[in-house]
């Protein structure tokens, strides 16, 4: 018995030992996770700097165009992250993406506009000069070989790209088929300010040559008429027949004449500037403000006849960024005047949302939405674009006035679920407009919400060192918008980290 008793003691210590020494490991363990917890809610720990650099890195070992005759250091706009790869043809579209309209098995300088931005800022963070240097590469080996010699258009934009595999500016093999003369090659610009100064800095003769050969998205010689097409064919010294002339287009072509004016000094494209920008302007309701978005479409249901809250936003943008390189005060107060406009008749407050369109009296449409942060497929968001905008022109004119249409499209924003299967476009630009936010405001709510943002981007786009274009997916594709995410997560960085930008890195898109 007594043998036995020792022995149950014994046992009856160990296991309480054991126990002991369990429980010391929970607690201290759950201390570590209360610890780790509370850090990451005070401030995100995610190195935002590594996964834009591991980007940069990527694209530079497996995206550069090795296909083809010619081997030369532009960027593939489709990459297939199971192999790392640049796909010929095959790679199917998300959804609100046209399949005619990519770069697969090419490269779309256009797409690139704000990632070329992020190389720029991440040689100067890092102090490696390789990323500086292949944006500069890109950018020559682009001026040099996707430009046409006499029309002096570039191929890039909406339809354009430049093919590694022919080493020939290109349409997307469906485009063949096109009827239309006007989309054997058509040239347009998209919702991105052209990079006009970076080119210049290239090869000023070439980039002038590419401005100048907007002429021919008109009608004719004199644009005082107003009439163009968005289309122009790039291969082919001929005006527009067809007149398409939608609004954004109208301020980017002013903003493209108006750099013109800035570098050259010539009256003459100040003058451009004035007349093209001024289009819509002219064409607005005069007892409202509000502006349709096309004066002529060739759709039975009169398409662009209503005011909408992304075409003003968009158009009030480079309106008024061509008043500020033309020094032109009075194309900047026609693009405040025009935003506020909108604000005033499109801003719901009993529901506290923003229309998405408008009839030109400022009535709701007989069948009204709510205009939506989070755009299926390729594009901008109205909502989202209009935070960035008004931070823009608040920030330029150091006035507060537009702050409140800021402040009501980032709540509107951040306040409705993100779509399942969202893109880069759609996280890049929010990281983006809440960052715009917390610059203007200092809020600190909205750098929380830029944080969330990116770390669900690095969650479900992150995929062996390349973003994909959306969640779920397996193709980096640069036209959704990876520049956008790349630039929001360097910001964050930069913000993080206390970095004076003492280059003052120009985050507009």
């Amino acid at each position: 018995m007594p043998q036995n008793h020792n022995y149950n003691s014994q046992q009856r210590l160990r296991q309480s030992k054991a126990t002991f020494l369990l429980m010391k490991v929970i607690v201290l363990a759950l201390f570590l996770v209360g610890k780790a917890t509370l850090s990451l809610a005070q401030s995100s720990k995610t190195n935002y700097l590594n996964y834009v650099q591991t980007f940069a890195d990527t694209l530079l070992s497996v995206g550069l165009d090795t296909y083809g005759p010619a081997t030369t250091p532009m960027w593939a706009g489709v990459i297939d992250t199971r192999d790392r790869t640049v796909p010929i043809r095959g790679v199917p579209p998300t959804q609100g993406v046209r399949p005619h309209d990519r770069a697969v098995g090419g490269a779309n300088y256009y797409h690139d506009v704000v990632t070329l931005t992020v190389f720029d800022k991440l040689s100067e963070l890092t102090g490696d000069s390789k990323y500086q240097q292949a944006s500069y590469d890109y950018s020559q080996a682009f001026l040099e070989r996707a430009q046409h010699p006499e029309t002096g258009l570039l191929g890039w934009g909406e339809h354009l790209y430049y093919n590694f595999y022919t080493d020939t500016v290109s349409v997307a093999e469906s485009r063949f088929l096109d009827i239309r003369p006007g989309f054997r090659m058509p040239h347009e610009l998209i919702a991105w300010t052209p990079p006009w100064s970076r080119l210049w800095a290239i090869d000023s003769e070439r980039t002038q040559r590419a401005i100048e050969g907007l002429k021919y998205h008109f009608n004719g010689a004199d644009v005082q008429t107003h009439l163009f097409n968005r289309h122009a064919i790039w291969n082919k010294t001929e005006y527009q027949h067809e007149i398409m002339p939608w609004i954004k287009h109208s301020a980017l072509y002013a903003y493209s004449f108006g750099f013109l004016f800035q570098q050259t000094n010539e009256a003459l494209w100040k003058e451009k500037s004035w007349q093209i920008g001024t289009l819509y302007w002219n064409l607005r309701d005069r007892r409202t403000d509000l502006v349709f978005g096309c004066l002529y479409h060739f759709s039975p249901n009169g398409g662009g006849k209503d005011a909408s809250l992304s075409g003003s936003a968009l158009y009030t943008y480079w309106l008024y960024k061509g008043g500020e390189i033309t020094n032109n005060s009075e194309m900047k107060r026609q693009a405040i005047t025009l935003l506020k406009a909108y604000d005033r008749l499109g801003w719901n407050e009993e529901h506290q949302q923003y229309y998405s369109s408008l009839n030109l009296d400022g009535t709701p449409l007989e069948n009204p939405q709510w205009a939506t942060p989070w755009k299926v497929g390729y594009g901008s968001s109205s909502l989202l674009s209009l935070g960035r905008v008004t931070a823009y022109i608040s920030e330029q004119e150091s006035s507060n006035e537009l702050i409140p249409m800021l402040e009501k499209a980032l709540k509107v924003s951040n306040s409705q679920p993100v779509l399942d299967s969202f893109t880069a476009q759609n996280i890049g630009e929010a990281i983006q407009a809440n960052l715009d936010g917390y610059k203007i405001t200092k809020k600190k709510e909205y750098l929380q919400y830029a944080r969330q943002y990116a770390d669900m981007a690095i969650e479900h786009l992150w995929e062996d060192g390349l973003f994909v274009r959306q969640k779920g997916d397996v193709y980096y594709e640069s036209k959704l918008g990876v520049g956008d995410l790349l630039a929001g997560l360097l910001r964050l960085h930069v913000i993080q980290n206390n970095i004076t930008d003492e280059k003052s890195v120009d985050w507009s898109f």
